[in-house]
Order: structure tokens, then sequence, then C-alpha cells
């Protein structure tokens, strides 16, 4: 198959700003101290080059000050390049800044009209399109109030639903569309789909990964201006979401909660001293990773010879939702008699939590489990981050599988 010619065309792009170290914030301070003789380069983008395919969706992902953005600024002609160029071939819609592109004196109507002028509809197009417009953003009741009284949620809806209902070849769009509530945020995807099923080009920035990976045929991952990865979208997304893992595994090194027990309910026997989170690499970790091996380690000490133990872990969501309790008993492990210090190691292998926030709880019992040792509420804060392919949702990842068979028809099912 022929590949699609590009909808936007970026060669050797590169944007810079110049910064005053030594600004001056008034017109007396100019006068009397003259122009700030201070002044250096910063470079927001550095030799980008990449194509957008006509009918695609491409997504644009980093983290905050990566030149998202500004990249978008540029090819939305918001920006004028410093070095290279960026082509768009079609009609340009885009929903970058909240509020841009509207007069805040005129009407929600008026701005409708307005937009659609500089878009080069005509008259009878904006017309056509009005009714939609409104329905769409459900500002029946304020479209003839000026847009300088609209809340930032009003701005959205009426930005957001001027940009798609213009029928634009290709549209940007960066985070402004989570500003609004969830129902309309549901809304906005649902319309996204549909244009990518009616062929427009869409590019949209995001630090939604999953969006991302979900939506978009290909991505561009830029870091500190320069282009780092370009491709599909599963595989660029991966490749980010492993470096944000290491980076943090590397600068947050996991430190164990730590408590003497003696204000906690049980009788004391044995008492529970730290739980923490351990790393691939055996070393305390802050957080772990959805498809990988979550190892917590329970570290006790017994004051008084007991004949055995049974231990309870129960993970909850940051929801309050139990995710799951399990103890040494239900597993069939056997935690033999001791005195002293000891630890035990709670592992799911691979890690089935998806991406989020937990609480750990642990419960250290006779070897009957009649009997409460220890009882700790809120032991760990758990964080789990996003792991490798396409994300589930849900609070755990099980081992799902379809059984495709089923849906393949017999030959001469149903025929005498």
């Amino acid at each position: 198959m022929r590949a699609a010619p590009p909808a936007i065309r970026i060669e050797h792009l590169s944007k810079r700003f110049r910064r005053a170290q030594d600004r001056r914030h008034t017109l007396k301070e100019l006068v009397v101290r003259g122009r700030s003789r201070h002044i250096e380069d910063f470079w927001a983008l550095r030799d980008i080059t990449f194509d957008v395919p006509k009918g695609s969706v491409y997504g644009l992902l980093g983290h905050n000050g990566s030149g998202k953005s500004t990249l978008l600024k540029v090819v939305a002609g918001i920006y004028r390049a410093t070095e290279g160029r960026a082509d768009v071939d079609g009609r340009l819609a885009a929903l970058i800044e909240l509020g841009a592109g509207f007069h805040p004196e005129l009407t929600g109507r008026d701005n409708i009209r307005l937009n659609g002028s500089i878009l080069g509809l005509s008259r009878k197009e904006i017309a056509a399109a009005t009714s939609e417009i409104i329905d769409f953003s459900g500002l029946h009741d304020f479209v003839d109030e000026p847009v300088k009284n609209y809340s930032s949620g009003m701005y959205v809806r009426l930005g957001f639903s001027v940009a798609v209902h213009m029928r634009p070849d290709v549209l940007l769009i960066d985070e402004v569309i989570a500003v609004g509530d969830e129902d309309f945020q549901r809304k906005c995807f649902d319309h996204l789909y549909a244009l990518r099923r009616s062929g427009r080009t869409i590019v949209i920035v995001s630090h939604q990964t999953s969006l991302l990976a979900s939506l978009c045929d290909e991505v561009t991952w830029l870091d500190h201006g320069s282009l780092v990865e370009a491709g599909p979208a599963t595989k660029v997304v991966d490749g980010y979401i492993s470096s944000v893992n290491a980076v943090e595994v590397a600068d947050r090194a996991g430190t164990p909660h730590t408590s003497a027990g003696s204000d906690r309910p049980g009788s004391g026997e044995v008492r529970l001293v730290a739980v923490e989170s351990i790393g691939a690499d055996g070393e305390p970790a802050s957080s772990c990773v959805t498809g990988e091996t979550l190892r917590l380690r329970l570290a006790f000490h017994t004051y008084q010879a007991v004949d055995g133990a049974t231990l309870s872990v129960t993970l909850h969501h940051e929801s309050g939702a139990v995710v799951t309790s399990v103890t040494t008993r239900a597993t069939g492990d056997v935690v033999r008699p001791f005195n002293g210090p000891g630890r035990i190691d709670y592992v799911q292998k691979p890690c089935r939590l998806n991406p989020g926030n937990y609480r750990v709880d642990v419960t250290v019992l006779d070897a009957s489990a009649s009997h409460v040792f220890d009882s700790w509420t809120e032991a760990l804060d758990l964080v789990v981050r996003p792991g490798l392919g396409v994300p589930r949702g849900g609070l755990v990842s099980l081992p799902d599988a379809f059984d495709t068979e089923a849906a393949v028809p017999r030959l001469n099912e149903g025929t005498g």
C-alpha cells in the first residue's frame, strides 16, 4: 500500500526565544536603566523533522517544557520558526489556549461567526454550523452573553465545539480539553473518534499515555526541545513510560514505613517494624510497575517465642475499594516457629494492579489465625506506575483471554 501524503510536513524546525536576565518591568525602568544588556538565547525546539500523514491521529508526548505546545503554535502560525519550516496542507483549526481566538466583549454567537470568517467559511457555511456548535457545547442559555463572563469550562466547551464543527482538514488540540467536566470530555473524545473515521487529520498533545496509545496512529516524543523518537503509538509510548519509570526509580529510592507499633491493636508478642516495596535490584523502591514483579517486604520482631504465625496483607485502592486480601494460610505458606527479628516477602509475579495509588494493611496473627499479635493499618502507600503495552481499565489486570474460534461461522451451519 502507498503511504498517505503528509498533511503536515516539519523539516529541521527550530524555535528560539530571547530572554533578558535583568528584564525591565516598567517604562520608568526602561528609561532610567536603558535596554537590557544581558540577553540569552533559549531554544525551545532544535532541528525537529517528521511528517503527519493525512487522515491520521498524531500525538505529541513529553514532559512539561519539552516543546510540545511551542511546536503546535508554530504549526498553527502563532509563532514563526527561527529555522526550518512547518507546512500544512488544508484548512487548519487549533484549540491551543483557553479562550484563544475569542473576543471577550463579543457574545458566544458572535465569536462563532468571527471564528468561521477567520477560517474562511462562507456565511451560509457558518450559519449551517452555528446550531450544531451550540447544541454540542450545551451553552444554549449563555450563547448570547459576552464570553468575558464565561467560566473556564464554558470557554472550553465553546472553543472545542467551534474547532471541530468548522470542518477543518487539520485539527490541533492541546491539553485544554482536560479542563472540561467528565461528561464533556467523553463527548469530546467520541467526536474525535468520529472525525478520525471521516478522514480528518488530528494532532493532539496530552500527558495521558493511555489516551495517546489508544487514539493515535503515530506519536512523536519530545524532550527538552529535541526529538527522541517518532513512530507507532504503542512503541513510542512504551519507550516513554520505561524512561519515566527508570528516572523515578533512580531519583526516588523508596523508604520503608517504620513503627514501634506500641499504639496499634494486638497483644504484642510479635510486632511489625517496617513495610517497604522492593525493586528488581533488591533495593527499596518508590513504586512498582504493572506487569513486573511486586515485592513487599514485611519486617517484624518477636518479643516472646511463638509456635508460628499467620500474616495477612490487604490492598486497598485510593478510592477505598478492597482489591485483594490474602493470608499465608490461604496460600499454603507455613510460617514456622521463630524468635527475634525476621522478615517475610509478599510477592505478586507479575503485578496485576493497574496504575494508581494503593494502601497496604498488614496483620500478624497466631498460627490458627484466631488471635491478633499486631495490626498495622496504612502500613504503606503503594504507587503503581503503567507498564508496557496498551493499558487496561479497572483496578486489576486479570489473565483474560478471548475464544475467537466461536466467532468463525461453521460451514453449512443451519442448513439441512
